[in-house]
């Protein structure tokens, strides 16, 4: 009994690992999205966005700077006239000053405010122009997993004929001793089965470069024993036609950021132009000092309010022209979401009419096999009364099997087909 209990668990577990090992489409979608290049620039973006801020908030403190300056000249300032008694000093022709400046903004015409709306904008583009290159991913990893599902299917259906094949072999092999058969009976069979061999190693290669393609898109070893999930067909076809039929690409939210960094630009427009008030002051020593007359070394400081109102743009319609440019770039971007939404569109009418053609050529695949089965089935029986030659049966078992391949490679791309249909409108 408790062994019986040991074995239970044991095929408990089995199964349960291997359920788990199996990873769907959408799993190594995810883990190639993760995997990505694209994927590591997400938060270089979000760090050079926070540098960019506090940079910008930076602005808010006094700006300061040093200086110093030594000169002669040949001529200096001096007082043509004369007093008896007084001495009139003279300007020295060399002259020194050390000097220490400030400037505090009070009003900057929203200048500040503007730039961290340009850099926050500018950020959010970027991230979803990468978003939109990873989108991208979805496509090439349903390329790969379908093929390598289609190969391993195929691999399947060619073991099915080599077994076949073995066991007219065996029976032929036997008449052949018994004196009821010819030997080239079995060279052509034998001849055949050589043939399915090269088929099965092309078939394989193609299996493994699929599955190659898929571990250098995911970062995960993915080898020609690792469970693929493929998806259910009925279920998917009932699902695309519950799901909603609005395009939600990335690249909508895309030129939707992009006009929202117009927009941007024009706050950094607007405030360019507006006026500004400062707070500035020097503090110095040299020679002269304030008094130009002292021949002297001195400190001094000099401080005031400063306003600039620029009044150009009245007369120039600078303003107005930087405007009307970015107007120019927000019609563009919506020229070329129109463009983009006409070009998904043509794809979706392409793919719905690929939908329809093979749903009618999967269902006459299945009437064409089991018409076909049936001749084989008929085939094998005279071939084992004497009735027909090796040839013919193997014609018979060819019509078979292509017939069935047709019907997995159909199914495939139907599931492919499904499959574009929803990267296609985003879902």
């Amino acid at each position: 009994m408790k062994t019986i209990y040991l074995i239970i668990i044991f095929i408990f577990f089995f199964v349960n690992f291997h359920l788990k090992a199996q990873n769907s489409l959408q799993d190594y979608i995810n883990m190639a999205e993760t995997n990505s290049p694209q994927a590591k620039l997400l938060p270089l973006i979000k760090e050079a966005e926070a540098l960019q801020i506090k940079a910008l908030n930076k602005n808010l403190l006094p700006q300061t700077s040093l200086g110093g300056q030594a000169t002669w000249q040949s001529v200096v300032t001096g007082l043509p006239i004369s007093f008896p008694g007084v001495e009139i000093p003279s300007i020295p022709k060399d002259q020194y000053k050390a000097t220490l400046d400030f400037n505090q903004t009070i009003w900057d015409g929203g200048q500040l405010k503007s730039q961290k709306s340009l850099t926050l904008a500018n950020s959010f583009a970027e991230t979803k122009n990468v978003e939109t290159n990873i989108y991208q991913l979805k496509e090439q990893v349903a390329n790969l997993y379908f093929g390598a599902i289609l190969a391993k299917n195929q691999y399947k259906l060619s073991e099915i004929n080599i077994n076949d094949i073995q066991n007219n072999l065996k029976r032929v092999k036997a008449n052949v001793t018994n004196g009821t058969a010819i030997g080239s009976n079995v060279l052509t069979l034998e001849a055949k089965l050589l043939e399915i061999n090269q088929l099965q190693t092309e078939i394989k290669s193609r299996q493994l470069a699929a599955l190659k393609g898929l571990s250098i898109l995911t970062g995960q070893n993915i080898s020609e024993n690792t469970l693929l999930n493929e998806p259910n067909l009925e279920s998917r076809i009932t699902n695309i036609g519950n799901e909603n039929s609005s395009i939600n690409r990335p690249e909508l939210t895309f030129f939707e950021a992009q006009k929202a960094v117009a927009d941007a630009n024009k706050e950094v427009i607007n405030s360019k132009y507006s006026p500004r008030l400062n707070l500035f002051g020097t503090g110095g020593y040299g020679r002269p000092g304030l008094n130009f007359l002292s021949p002297d070394f001195a400190t001094y400081f000099i401080g005031g309010v400063s306003l600039k109102i620029p009044i150009s743009q009245i007369y120039t319609k600078s303003k107005a022209i930087d405007y009307q440019l970015v107007d120019v770039n927000k019609s563009k971007i919506d020229k070329q979401k129109e463009g983009f939404v006409q070009q998904i569109n043509m794809k979706l009418s392409s793919l719905n009419e690929e939908f329809a053609k093979l749903q009618i050529q999967i269902e006459d695949d299945k009437k064409l096999i089991e018409i076909r089965s049936k001749i084989k089935t008929t085939a094998q029986n005279r071939l084992d009364n004497g009735v027909i030659t090796i040839s013919e049966f193997l014609t018979e078992l060819d019509n078979e099997s292509l017939a069935k391949q047709n019907m997995i490679l159909h199914q495939i791309q139907l599931m492919q087909v499904l499959n574009a249909i929803e990267i296609a409108k985003g879902n």
